[in-house]
């Protein structure tokens, strides 16, 4: 998987960019298989808690990994692209780290439920300023897409923590109402855009807005909890 992972973030060309990730999907895939297994066989709470985060951050990455570096191809001069990409890339190589160290026993066993809590709230960072747009220059056919698949990375990694077995049945049940009400709150703020009248732009910014920075801030609160 590194050496794939590795592959990919060199790759110069549009077909080699979706051969090597089509092959990192597969090996991504069969390494979540044996990291579940594995998640099941280890005794230690803390230890099946830091795979099933890492498996949880994992996914999240993946999800993005395609995009952002098909992004970095078309626009290689934009300087936040390639850290974007950087960063998307080491988020993936710290979660296949924390699944070798927690499988072998070693490591720091108190940090990877908090690191992965941190990612996912870096994550919902990211999201609040990509929704701040301005109503004329929005293009339905590629902001949607674009913003729906990341917050559907955030809510897969947001409910793998929430199903982990030290979190409450209250806490899980409170992260996955706040998800819902996340995906509902993109959903209003992106049909206000697709209003694309300048009339619209300050009721946008000052409710819809304020709106999803609500629902995002209290995920994130619950998600460090």
């Amino acid at each position: 998987v590194q050496r794939t992972l590795q592959s990919l973030h060199k790759v110069s060309s549009k077909s080699e960019l979706q051969k090597t990730y089509t092959n990192l999907q597969k090996e991504l895939k069969k390494l979540d298989h044996l990291a579940y297994k594995r998640q099941q066989d280890l005794k230690s709470n803390r230890q099946r808690d830091d795979i099933a985060a890492a498996r949880a951050s994992l996914k999240e990455n993946s999800s993005l990994l395609h995009s952002v570096c098909s992004a970095c191809l078309e626009h290689s001069d934009i300087a936040s692209l390639k850290a974007s990409k950087d960063s998307v890339c080491n988020e993936i190589q710290n979660a296949l780290n924390a699944i070798s160290n927690a499988s072998q026993g070693t490591g720091k066993q108190k940090a990877e439920p908090k690191s992965q809590a941190a990612t996912l709230g870096t994550a919902l960072d990211e999201l609040e300023q990509l929704v701040v747009l301005d109503p004329l220059m929005v293009k339905e056919d590629k902001i949607r897409p674009s913003l729906e698949k990341r917050l559907e990375g955030i809510i897969s990694g947001a409910a793998l923590l929430a199903d982990s077995s030290c979190t409450r049945d209250l806490h899980r049940e409170r992260i996955i109402t706040e998800c819902n009400a996340i995906r509902q709150a993109l959903q209003d703020l992106l049909s206000e855009y697709m209003n694309n009248e300048l009339a619209f732009r300050l009721r946008v910014d000052g409710e819809k807005v304020l709106c999803m920075y609500r629902f995002t801030a209290k995920l994130s609160f619950d998600l460090e909890r």
